[in-house]
Parts: structure tokens; C-alpha cells; sequence
């Protein structure tokens, strides 16, 4: 095992989301705040990723610098952190799994407002995210690979 950081299927999916998101602004949800998500593989954490929504007025952030984006924050925003393995992070993302089932069985931890945590998964919805997902990783062999837990 080398000492470098492990492929992550949520390292190419989340900035593949934020392009979307900055081509266009009819996506941007309507939902504020500042999702702190912490991506484990192997229960280590892994990533740490900030997705920070401000409404719809407001362009969506989603960086794994913590600097960027706490000077991104506009006014008082609620934060909320989630804690996820990387493959239950794609399940979730490609509609395999709810969120509410993902909490229940503790497939993703929440810490903070649970009602806004719920939120992320309308985002999600909204933005077509699962078939965006699966699409983007249908043409992506890299995300592919890792999916199917193949010889990479």
C-alpha cells in the first residue's frame, strides 16, 4: 500500500457537480448553508469536502479548501456536518440509497440541523444529480473502474 491519498469516487464526482453548477444557474438550489462532508474509505476519514449554498442567488461552492470556503460565507449560514463512506456517498448520489435510510442504518452520520441535512438530498434531486452522476460515470472510466471495484 503507498502512503498516497486513496482514489476517490467523491474526488471526481463533487467537482464535476460544481462545473455543473457554474455553467448553469438555473441549477443552483434553493437551500442555505454549509455542508461539511467528511468522505471516510476504510473508516479513515479520507476527504474532507465544503459544499456551501447560499440560495439561489448565489453561486454554490463546493471546494475541499476549508479557507475557501469559510471567505465564501455570505451573512450567517447553519452548518452541518455529515460523515459518509466514498461507495455510499456514489449509492447516495445515484439515488441507490435515501438519505433517510442511509441515517437509519448509519450508512451517513449527521451532526447539526437534520432537517437541513434532509435538504441536501432535494439538492441532489433537483439538479438531476443522479442521472447526471450516472451518466458522468458511464463516461468516465477512471470513476468506473472504481465503482466496479475492479483490477484497476
Amino acid at each position: 500500500m503507498s502512503s498516497e491519498s486513496p482514489q476517490l469516487v467523491s474526488n471526481l464526482l463533487l467537482p464535476e457537480l460544481e462545473r455543473q453548477l457554474t455553467e448553469d444557474q438555473n441549477l443552483w438550489p434553493n437551500v442555505k448553508g454549509l455542508f461539511i462532508v467528511t468522505v471516510t474509505k476504510k473508516k479513515k476519514a479520507a476527504a474532507i469536502w465544503y459544499l456551501l449554498l447560499q440560495g439561489k442567488d448565489i453561486m454554490p461552492l463546493i471546494t475541499s479548501s476549508e479557507e475557501d470556503a469559510r471567505s465564501g460565507v455570505k451573512g450567517k449560514i447553519r452548518t452541518v456536518k455529515v460523515q459518509v463512506d466514498d461507495a455510499d456517498l456514489l449509492n447516495f448520489i445515484t439515488g441507490g440509497m435515501t438519505g433517510v435510510k442511509a441515517y437509519m442504518t448509519g450508512k451517513i452520520k449527521v451532526r447539526g440541523d437534520l432537517l437541513l441535512a434532509q435538504r441536501l438530498e432535494e439538492v441532489f434531486e433537483k439538479l438531476g444529480g443522479r442521472e447526471r452522476a450516472i451518466e458522468f460515470i458511464k463516461n468516465n472510466e477512471q470513476a468506473l473502474a472504481m465503482t466496479n471495484k475492479s483490477k484497476l
